[in-house]
């Protein structure tokens, strides 16, 4: 990454999920960032991101967000 600013990185995340958006491709965000509440419900809205307090859980999670999204 050639960019150090959050803000920026933010921005630029919430542009690249309006732009797919427009071409019909639902976005989805899974994170391991404790603080991923405070942004990425404005970028990938309520409905479309998880925050994963562990990576061990990765498996478990990835299962269920399969069967969710393709009900």
């Amino acid at each position: 990454m050639d960019v150090r600013d959050p803000q920026y990185l933010r921005q630029d995340t919430k542009k690249a999920v309006e732009e797919l958006a427009r071409q019909g491709i639902q976005t989805f965000c899974l994170t391991l960032d404790p603080y991923a509440d405070e942004y990425v419900s404005r970028i990938f809205g309520h409905k479309y991101y998880l925050i994963l307090d562990q990576v061990s859980r990765l498996p478990e999670k990835l299962a269920t967000l399969y069967i969710g999204m393709t009900k």
